[in-house]
């Protein structure tokens, strides 16, 4: 009898997955939002926890596999034959207690498969519907060099990564722009990715942008997501930005503060994977050798390549790795896949005098989770350095 019909659930989910991870992978591209947000969250939901439990599967049944492979061996070696009356002697009288035995090994093996089954699934779910906004406060106390003593105590609060397509309303951000004013900073930096794409997507999160303030004001660099897209598009987000107040810095720099009681705020271009727009000496073109100096520039990669060494640059502010968006933070200690790919990705790096932070974002790219790695505010409170005190 032909069964054919029965491939059909086999064909589906094979349909399904591979969707998915075209979505997952061109989620840069367009934005997902009603129905086929809530339809991407599921399936996200229902693929994602499968991704932890493949690779214990396939250890499971290798060893399995050799196990039953040398039994098999040693039968064969050892085959011989066995008196009736001895194995009936043998078994009978042990047969009911050993049922019983493996009956209640078997169920409680099984109970706990599937309690183990659970963990994944319930990491994803909490890492999509409570950790994706759970806006967490990262303070830094920050020695910079040639900073006046006048200016000792500001505070400037980074954002970046925000990805407005992530989100399917203001509502979410909403918050963090509360958390944000909360800090009472006296200036607040973006470090690029505005969209994940289109310039539309600004208009999602723009009403709460706009009310992001600051009594020296709020400035931005731009990120390798904020280049996917044409020429026309670029300029139209670069517009969108400026018109909400934000002072976007394309490879130039503004004094905050006046005379010798100022410091230099820069801001690059993005300078990254395939992308080459960043000018660090239009940058930084008249900036003064004496004179204290925070760049934004979005890729942490910029820093080892153009700054450490090379620039005037006591402390730089990057984002882009997300922190991973998966990972474990516990009792000090930190994780993350994306350690593999950069050598800073995520928080403070020191090299000689000069300082890097990276930001682990606010909102996603790929799937829309975060496991053990949550949204980041950070508030620096810069410090003047003083005889004796070294760089922290």
């Amino acid at each position: 009898m032909n069964v054919w019909w029965k491939r059909i659930p086999y064909i589906i989910a094979t349909a399904a997955f591979l969707t998915y991870g075209w979505v997952v992978y061109h989620r840069h591209a367009f934005r997902l939002d009603g129905v086929d947000a809530v339809l991407f969250g599921l399936v996200s939901l229902w693929y994602l926890p499968k991704f932890g439990i493949v690779p214990f599967l396939v250890i499971r049944d290798l060893i399995k596999g050799t196990v039953l492979f040398f039994h098999w061996k040693g039968q064969k070696r050892s085959m011989r034959r066995t008196e009736v009356g001895d194995y009936v002697g043998d078994s009978v009288g042990d047969s009911a207690g050993d049922s019983v035995q493996v009956a209640g090994r078997r169920a409680f093996l099984a109970k706990s498969a599937w309690g183990l089954a659970a963990v994944p699934y319930a990491m994803v779910g909490n890492g999509m519907y409570r950790t994706l906004y759970d806006y967490q406060v990262y303070e830094e106390d920050v020695v910079l060099l040639n900073l006046p003593r006048a200016m000792d105590g500001m505070r400037i609060v980074q954002i970046s990564d925000i990805h407005a397509g992530s989100y399917v309303d203001h509502i979410a951000f909403q918050e963090a722009r509360r958390v944000i004013d909360s800090l009472k900073a006296d200036a607040i930096v973006i470090t690029g990715d505005f969209v994940n794409a289109a310039p539309g997507e600004l208009s999602i999160i723009a009403r709460e942008l706009a009310e992001l303030k600051a009594p020296e004001g709020v400035y931005a660099s731009l990120g390798n997501h904020d280049h996917y897209n044409s020429a026309a598009d670029h300029q139209r987000l670069v517009k969108s930005i400026r018109e909400l107040g934000i002072d976007l810095l394309v490879n130039e720099h503004r004094r905050i503060g006046s005379g010798s009681t100022s410091l230099i705020l820069a801001g690059t271009d993005n300078t990254g994977f395939r992308q080459e727009f960043g000018d660090i000496s239009a940058t930084l073109n008249g900036v003064q050798p004496d004179e204290a100096v925070i760049l934004m520039a979005h890729d942490p990669t910029y820093w080892d390549k153009h700054i450490v060494g090379q620039q005037n640059v006591q402390l730089m502010l990057s984002g882009h790795t997300h922190g991973g968006q998966f990972g474990i933070q516990a009792f000090g200690f930190e994780w993350s896949p994306a350690q593999y790919v950069y050598e800073q990705w995520a928080g403070m790096y020191r090299k000689g005098d000069q300082l890097l932070y990276v930001n682990r974002g606010l909102g996603t790219v790929g799937p829309p989770i975060r496991i053990g790695i949550p949204p980041e505010i950070t508030v620096f409170t810069l410090r003047a350095q003083r005889v004796g005190h070294n760089l922290t």
